[in-house]
């Protein structure tokens, strides 16, 4: 169960290709079921998380060419965050955290005939700092970025993606010591969709195809190279 209260004061303005956004953001949001109650980790006096958000978009967009960038700022009080507690995970709150940075993404499209085209990145900057502290929360990293290409031919979909994470802390004085190093995972894929509307699809997927040794989180090593078969149908 969620409860979240937002009030926003969202101002546009569009002008043929250029259009800009401001937002105001304030929210309010109560712990869920599982912070509360979730067997082994929750934590029943967890306060509700009370929050000021501001941001402003520009975004470009040209024939099949798009580019946007929007910068952000978070003023959290109580923020509500689960982090390591022995072999288990458990939700506390932080006091006064402060988050801003920036997001920019570009994409491009073309088509020719029923060959169709995509290509995009994106990339991510964020600095989460405990204001009591002056410290990077931890397990959150200031770089962040991603990369695919996609190719569609009548029924038949394959693309490749690229993830990029920048180090993070593992603890909360920051010591350099142990920090999880970056980490580039690729996976490749491919999509053949059935039926009218095209409601059923199946795939695989080729995860960390260059078999990348990393670590989301401290001593949990994620799989090297593995595969996915899927089976969609949409109604």
């Amino acid at each position: 169960m969620k409860f979240l209260l937002e009030k926003s004061l969202p101002t546009i303005i569009q002008r043929h290709f250029y259009t800009i956004t401001l937002n105001g953001l304030r929210n309010f949001r109560m712990p869920t079921f599982n912070d509360l109650y979730w067997e082994g980790g929750g934590n029943t006096e967890l306060n509700p998380e009370d929050s000021y958000q501001v941001e402003m978009g520009h975004a470009f967009q040209y024939k099949g060419i798009s580019l946007s960038a929007t910068g952000f700022y978070n003023d959290i009080q109580d923020m509500i965050r689960w982090i390591p507690a022995g072999a288990n995970w458990q939700p506390i709150n932080t006091d006064h955290v402060k988050t801003y940075g920036l997001e920019a993404k570009l994409e491009v499209k073309q088509q020719f005939q029923q060959h169709q085209f995509r290509l995009g990145a994106s990339y991510g900057y964020t600095v989460s700092e405990n204001q009591e502290t002056k410290k990077q929360l931890i397990y959150v990293s200031n770089h962040k970025a991603t990369g695919y290409f996609n190719y569609t031919f009548k029924r038949v979909s394959t693309y490749y993606q690229l993830l990029y994470v920048g180090d993070v802390f593992t603890l909360s004085d920051n010591n350099p010591k142990y920090t999880l190093d970056a980490y580039t995972v690729s996976n490749v894929g491919a999509e053949y969709a059935l039926g009218a509307t095209k409601q059923y699809r199946f795939g695989i997927q080729l995860k960390n195809l260059f078999n990348e040794n990393y670590q989301s989180v401290a001593n949990r090593y994620m799989p090297g190279i593995n595969y996915n078969f899927y089976f969609n149908l949409n109604f």
